[in-house]
């Protein structure tokens, strides 16, 4: 074969070959197709397969968590319901009461301690009830009577009853129990033993109270009630059960006449006293049939409900009953006594007007020694009644109550210095010196009783004037500013006296107490001034005290509160003296003095005697004025003032005397005398006139001539001639046209003819009073003065007397001056002075 035939053989075996490859290409195509479909088909069915397995494994792990879930509440459940017992019995092992269950056999399943406690080791799970009940009958219970099978007995007997009823119990150590049972649904045995010893005992107490006591629950149903309420109302204690409600028991005593009240009326009643009883706001007093009186009282309980009492007042009452008569019968006792001490006073007084008045102008006369000593007697001793008769009117006013204070503004240093000179000559008489020790810092004017305080002052320094003979008395007074406007004043009055033994100091201050022995009583008295003194002052708000050694001397004081006289006037200070010499033998009086002057900026030099002031002066004439003494040893006051002016001294002297009157024309060479106990303003007053410019005094008025004016008219209403006679005889030297009335209803008739300037009336006269009178003039348009003269002293007279329009009034025994002095405050300027006759005597 040729080399062309064998190429066209090779390209036809070669285009055969492409063809076959071809071939096989498009198989090999078609079979990878195929096989790429299976992949993918495999590949979808692995996807589903790894879904469907990751399914599988998502639910299993959820199962596989639920599953974990499930056992870790089991586990807490199991937890909480082992915490919850564990809680529950360890709760009921606190608790005081006892608890048990038992099972359906009636076997103890479990108790607390508190259940298991009496019974000791004896009693464990598994012992049936009534092994149980029987140990207890034997071992702890106090069955009184009853025997432990017949105890046992009813105890198993109760338990089988639907409910099983409570039963108390009473325990041999003392002990009370309340046992309660319950059958639960599977027929378990569950019991209480609740311990009501407490409750019993309060039962008990309220069983024994004197008074009823009832308890209803918030439906009014009786819960309770005591031995007492039974007994109090024993026609309702039959139906006395509990569930019984209050209305009921109220128709049932109605039905019984229980009430006498609501006889006619028990439905009325019936209302009202459920209306009481449910606002539990007042308290009810009923009469029972039987005459008892009860008091009846409902409250309100926390729970609604009502706790009442009855408390029978019968005895009560029937002693106020008596209480009432006889505060009555005192009542009517002390009207008696208060009428009879104003009688006693009115019927003492009226002759002891004529005593003393009498003996008091007899004492103006001309007598001998020995008459006079006689006269001066009578009076002194008329005065000594007096005073006893004040005393006891007092103190019967202070024990009655009716004690009244009648503050006002007052001077208290000027009212001890008027209390100190009113008993000046009796200190005088002895040769004692009273003294007056008042702050000077301390204000003058307070707000207070000044005659309450006038009395005490004057038993106070007059005890101490009766029971010193010699040395002095010391009036001292200093305060405390207690707040805006108020003074505690401390006042104390300290002698030198007899003094007084320790004891007596405990009950100086009594009723009737002397301080001397009674076997020798050198000093008289009634022994009431210090009582008196203590129950004022303790009526003002205060206190009183003493001090005392046998022989030495006292010290009485007071402390009381005084609101500050808002209208104070400051004391006058002597500016213009700067040096002054004072010389006084007594330590106290210079001490005194030093102290009054040295705070108003005055230069004071003290001297124990005369000599020593002309010592003084010797080497330094310079002072402005000398205070002396009257009274000194070796050298006296007027003495000292001619030693002065014969050593050619011409500065002032100024005398302290405590009697002036005896100087004589030896008064005229001092420059001033002041009487001692000295004002403090009036040493001021006096320093201040020695520099100062006299002052102008303006021209006066030409008086009218006596001749041109008439006498005074004067008409007294007096019923008793020897008082008339007294009157008339202390006028008789005054220029006056007097005339007596014999009673009231002449004074009235007289009163529309005479026309008198004054009236001087009688409280007490026949026919018609003083005061009857007075109101009958001024009833006719009248404004004349009138005066009343009384000798009633009590509480309230003196009211009764002014209310009647009266201007003012005088005590019997009269006094002359008290006399003048309302003549001269009440003459017209028509009428010439009635007291001239005397001035110009004088």
């Amino acid at each position: 074969m040729d080399l062309s035939e064998r190429l066209f053989r090779e390209r036809r075996a070669r285009l055969a070959a492409e063809r076959l490859l071809e071939q096989k290409s498009r198989e090999l195509f078609a079979a990878n197709e195929k096989l790429a479909i299976h992949a993918r088909s495999l590949s979808d069915q692995i996807v589903e397969q790894r879904q469907v397995v990751k399914s599988a494994l998502s639910q299993a792990e959820v199962l596989k968590d639920q599953n974990l879930r499930f056992v870790e509440d089991l586990d807490r459940a199991h937890t909480a319901a082992v915490m919850a017992e564990r809680r529950l019995w360890d709760a009921l092992e606190t608790i005081n009461d006892g608890f048990a269950v038992f099972d359906s056999a009636k076997r103890l399943v479990s108790a607390n301690a508190a259940w298991l406690g009496p019974f000791g080791q004896i009693i464990a799970p598994g012992c049936p009830y009534e092994d149980i009940i029987r140990q207890s009958a034997e071992t702890i219970i106090d069955l009184g009577d009853e025997s432990p099978d017949d105890f046992t007995a009813r105890m198993l007997a109760r338990i089988e009853g639907d409910p099983i009823e409570p039963v108390t119990l009473k325990l041999r150590n003392g002990t009370w129990v309340k046992v309660q049972e319950r059958r639960a649904r599977d027929g378990d045995l569950v019991c209480l033993a609740i311990d009501i010893t407490e409750q019993m005992r309060i039962w008990a107490a309220i069983d024994v109270l004197p008074d009823a006591f009832v308890l209803f629950d918030r439906e009014e149903r009786l819960l309770a009630c005591n031995q007492r309420y039974r007994e109090m109302f024993p026609d309702s204690a039959p139906i006395m059960q509990p569930g019984v409600t209050f209305e009921d028991l109220l128709r049932h005593g109605l039905q019984n006449g229980h009430v006498p009240d609501a006889v006619g009326r028990e439905e009325d009643w019936l209302a009202d006293r459920l209306a009481h009883f449910r606002a539990a706001d007042t308290i009810a007093e009923n009469t029972l049939a039987n005459g008892r009186v009860v008091l009846e009282s409902d409250h309100v309980t926390p729970d609604g409900g009502r706790v009442g009492l009855r408390t029978d007042i019968t005895t009560i009452r029937e002693q106020q009953a008596q209480l009432e008569a006889a505060r009555q019968a005192a009542e009517a006792a002390n009207r008696a006594k208060s009428a009879f001490l104003a009688n006693m006073s009115h019927e003492i007084r009226t002759p002891m007007n004529g005593v003393v008045g009498m003996a008091e102008l007899l004492c103006d006369t001309a007598l001998s020694e020995e008459q006079r000593l006689f006269a001066e007697t009578i009076r002194s001793s008329g005065e000594a009644l007096l005073v006893i008769i004040n005393d006891i009117l007092d103190y019967s006013k202070i024990e009655a109550e009716r004690l009244t204070l009648r503050p006002e503004p007052f001077d208290l240093e000027r009212t001890i210095h008027e209390v100190t000179m009113l008993l000046q000559p009796r200190a005088r008489e002895k040769g004692i010196d009273l003294m007056i020790d008042f702050d000077m810092f301390l204000p003058t004017r307070f707000i207070g009783d000044p005659g309450r305080l006038r009395q005490v002052l004057t038993n106070l320094i007059g005890n101490a004037v009766k029971f010193t003979e010699k040395g002095h008395v010391l009036t001292r007074v200093v305060g405390v500013e207690e707040g805006e406007g108020t003074q505690t004043l401390h006042v104390t009055v300290e002698d030198t006296g007899i003094g007084i033994a320790p004891d007596y100091l405990d009950h100086i201050f009594g009723e009737f107490n002397q301080v001397e022995d009674k076997r020798n009583r050198k000093f008289e008295g009634t022994g009431l001034g210090l009582a008196i003194t203590r129950r004022l002052i303790e009526h003002m708000g205060g206190a009183v005290w003493v001090d005392s050694d046998v022989g030495t001397g006292s010290s009485f004081g007071f402390r009381v509160t005084l609101p500050v006289a808002e209208d104070a006037a400051p004391v006058q200070v002597p500016v213009a003296v700067k040096r002054v010499i004072a010389v006084d033998d007594q330590f106290i009086n210079r001490t005194i003095l030093e102290r009054q002057l040295a705070p108003c900026g005055i230069e004071v030099t003290l001297c124990r005697s005369g000599a020593e002031v002309l010592e003084r002066l010797a080497e330094d004439p310079a002072y402005d004025v000398v205070l002396t003494d009257h009274a000194m040893p070796e050298m006296d006051g007027v003495q000292l003032l001619d030693h002065i002016r014969v050593a050619g001294h011409k500065l002032p002297v100024m005398l302290l005397s405590s009697n002036p009157m005896g100087l004589g024309n030896l008064a005229h060479d001092f420059a001033a005398i002041l009487q001692k106990p000295i004002l403090r303003s009036d040493l001021y007053r006096h320093l201040q006139g020695l520099t100062a410019p006299a002052p102008i005094e303006p021209a006066a008025l030409p008086p009218l001539l006596l001749t041109e004016r008439r006498q005074m008219r004067v008409l007294a209403a007096e019923d008793n001639r020897t008082n008339q006679l007294v009157f008339q005889k202390m006028v008789r030297d005054m220029d006056l046209d007097l005339r007596f009335a014999d009673n009231g209803r002449i004074a009235v008739e007289m009163f529309g003819s005479f026309q008198p300037d004054l009236i001087f009336m009688d409280i007490s006269m026949p026919e018609m009073d003083g005061k009857e009178a007075a109101r009958t003039i001024r009833s006719l348009g009248s404004q004349v003065p009138i005066v009343a003269l009384t000798a009633h002293a009590m509480e309230g007279d003196a009211e009764a007397i002014l209310a009647a329009g009266i201007d003012r009034y005088l005590t019997k025994p009269l006094r002359k001056t008290a006399i003048e002095g309302a003549l001269a405050e009440y003459c017209p300027p028509e009428a010439r002075p009635p007291v001239a006759v005397a001035e110009n005597a004088a």
